[in-house]
């Protein structure tokens, strides 16, 4: 990849073809994304998703699952219900946690701290390849930032409460969508000085678990053709993976 700073923009970028990995269900494949569309609620949507659709791409297995994974974690509520089990039955927090995990699953949820085989079963490793030549826009450069807040800055902050004082690296990894996805959908919009729109951006995993990519399908949005982008290989995902063992032990998670 190559790094550079576009002289009508400001924005840095990096420039080249990006391989990455994805995972995916086998059901909907690695290049169905949900197409998102006007008047939708921007809080329900993934990081940089804009207006039409959006594939993410992570630098490694391990951050693909990293970022998959993340949502399974131990939340407040299933904790709080362990420890009153355990409190109320005079049990320990072992045998409470596995008494609250039946109850979630016999009412259809999926016990946070826990991966089913079927998650495994259904999904697959995708390693995918975005052709070049594609600027990228590096959401990890102080350029970049510095772009946003001049240009951005006042918007973010009626949308945002309290009111953003400033744009960092907070709050592009932060959880607040509509923020993210006005970011975004700005972005998507802009001509580069080589005469060129986005291929996506480049950003940093929230859980500090490496570099990951947002592209953005134009030809398909517009019904002109397929993207430059092909799937170079996809592989099941066993229970033994040590990208997958490396995760859950770093996320305290279990599978079965």
């Amino acid at each position: 990849m190559t790094p550079g700073v576009c002289s009508r923009t400001g924005l840095a970028y990096t420039e080249g073809a990006v391989e990455g990995w994805r995972i995916a269900k086998t059901s909907y494949g690695p290049l169905s994304p949900v197409a998102r569309e006007a008047g939708e609620d921007p809080s329900g949507w993934y990081r940089f998703d804009t207006l039409g659709s959006t594939v993410y791409l992570a630098e490694t297995r391990r951050t693909a699952f990293a970022e998959t994974l993340a949502m399974a974690r131990n939340v407040a509520g299933y904790r709080t219900a362990t420890v009153f089990a355990a409190e109320h039955f005079g049990i320990g927090l072992e045998e409470a946690e596995r008494m609250v995990r039946k109850d979630w699953e016999r009412i259809g949820l999926m016990a946070p701290g826990w991966i089913p085989a079927i998650w495994r079963d259904s999904r697959l490793m995708y390693r995918i390849r975005v052709e070049s030549p594609r600027r990228w826009i590096d959401l990890t450069a102080a350029e970049s930032i510095a772009v946003l807040n001049n240009e951005l800055g006042p918007q973010l902050a009626t949308i945002t409460d309290p009111p953003l004082e400033q744009v960092t690296l907070s709050t592009l990894t932060g959880e607040n969508r509509r923020a993210t996805t006005m970011v975004a959908g700005w972005l998507r919009g802009l001509l580069l000085d080589d005469g060129s729109y986005p291929a996506g951006v480049r950003f940093a995993s929230k859980y500090g678990s490496g570099v990951c990519w947002a592209h953005w399908l134009r030809r398909r949005d517009t019904g002109v053709g397929p993207d430059p982008v092909a799937v170079m290989s996809s592989t099941h995902i066993s229970h033994d993976d040590p990208d997958l063992e490396a995760v859950l032990q770093l996320y305290r998670l279990k599978t079965r």
